[in-house]
């Protein structure tokens, strides 16, 4: 089952760099900025299941 979430995690990172692009792309740069927030979030979320999968982070678990 974590892996599942493993790569659910991913595609919702993923996902969130996106919107943040689009959102600075509009000129939404403070809605980027809180959509950031929630990125940071999300990739400790990555982090720590990598970790309980006993993966690398540089794994398939992008923190760009």
């Amino acid at each position: 089952m974590l892996p599942f979430d493993l790569d659910n995690e991913n595609e919702t990172v993923r996902n969130y760099r996106e919107r943040v692009r689009q959102c600075e792309a509009l000129g939404e740069y403070a809605m980027a900025e809180h959509i950031r927030e929630i990125l940071v979030n999300e990739q400790d979320h990555q982090i720590d299941l990598a970790t309980a999968l006993g993966r690398d982070v540089g794994m398939g678990v992008s923190l760009e």
